[in-house]
C-alpha cells in the first residue's frame, strides 16, 4: 500500500466500496437482480481517487485487474452475471496495492469457498442418501455425474413454493406430450417462476405428482459471498 496517502485517506475508497457492496448484497438477497447504476458512483469515485491520489504503478494496477478480467470472460460466455464482474472490478480499482496475493484475488478466492462447500455437501448427501434417486434418473452418465455435484432432489410440492431454485431436470408438458430434459447448468437470464409454471402445468396434466422429485440448484447470492470475502 502507498502509505503516502495516509491510513485514513486510504480507507476512503475501501469504505465507499464496502458500502456499495452492502447495498448490492441487499438487492441480491431480495431479488437476485442488481441494477448497474448501483455500481456507477463508486466506480467513478474509485477511478478518480486511484489515478489522482493513489497513483499506482501501471503494472500493479494491471495485476490488480486480473481477477476482473477473468470474471469479464465468464460474464461474456454467460456463466456469471454482470454484478459479479462489476463487484470485483470495483474492488480491483479501489485497492490496487501490491501484496503477495492482491486483495481482489483474495476476495475472489474467499468468495468461492461457500459455493465449493455446497458442491462438497451435495456430493456427500447425494452419494449417501439419494443413491436410489440417482439410479432412477433417465439421464446420460455425464448429466448424472453433474447432478450429483451441482444439485439436490426436491419434492415437486416443495419446489412449487420455492424461490430462486432452478431445475437441472427440466419438465416440459403439453396435453399430449411429456418430456424431461437433463442439463448441467441454467442460464442467468432465466426466471425461476417460468419453471414453476411449467411444473404446475405438468402437475395439472397428471404427468407428475407432488411427491415426485425434481433436481434443482439454487441461484446463489454471489455478491454476498464477495462482500464476505472482501471483509
Amino acid at each position: 500500500m502507498n502509505l503516502s496517502t495516509g491510513i485514513p485517506t486510504a480507507l476512503i475508497p475501501i469504505s465507499v466500496t464496502l458500502s456499495t457492496l452492502i447495498i448490492a448484497t441487499y438487492y441480491d438477497l431480495k431479488s437476485r437482480e442488481i441494477s448497474e447504476y448501483i455500481w456507477l458512483p463508486a466506480l467513478i469515485f474509485s477511478s478518480i481517487f486511484t489515478f489522482l491520489v493513489v497513483r499506482p504503478n501501471i503494472l500493479v494496477l494491471i495485476f490488480s485487474l486480473i481477477p476482473a478480467a477473468i470474471l469479464l470472460l465468464l460474464m461474456l460466455i454467460g456463466m456469471i452475471g454482470g454484478a459479479d464482474f462489476l463487484a470485483i472490478l470495483l474492488i480491483s480499482i479501489s485497492t490496487p496495492y501490491l501484496n503477495i496475493i492482491p486483495i481482489p484475488m483474495l476476495t475472489l478466492l474467499f468468495s468461492a469457498l461457500i459455493p465449493s462447500l455446497l458442491v462438497l455437501y451435495n456430493l456427500i448427501i447425494n452419494l449417501t442418501l439419494n443413491r436410489g434417486l440417482i439410479k432412477s434418473l433417465e439421464c446420460s452418465s455425464t448429466h448424472k455425474l453433474s447432478l450429483i455435484f451441482l444439485s439436490m432432489p426436491m419434492k415437486v410440492s416443495k419446489f412449487l413454493k420455492s424461490k430462486f431454485m432452478y431445475p437441472l431436470t427440466v419438465f416440459k408438458c403439453s396435453s399430449n406430450d411429456y418430456v424431461v430434459k437433463c442439463r448441467t447448468s441454467f442460464n442467468i437470464e432465466e426466471d425461476f417462476k417460468d419453471h414453476i409454471r411449467d411444473v404446475m402445468k405438468c402437475l395439472e396434466f397428471g404427468y407428475v405428482r407432488n411427491d415426485d422429485y425434481i433436481w434443482v440448484t439454487p441461484a446463489l447470492p454471489h455478491i454476498l459471498f464477495i462482500t464476505i470475502g472482501y471483509i
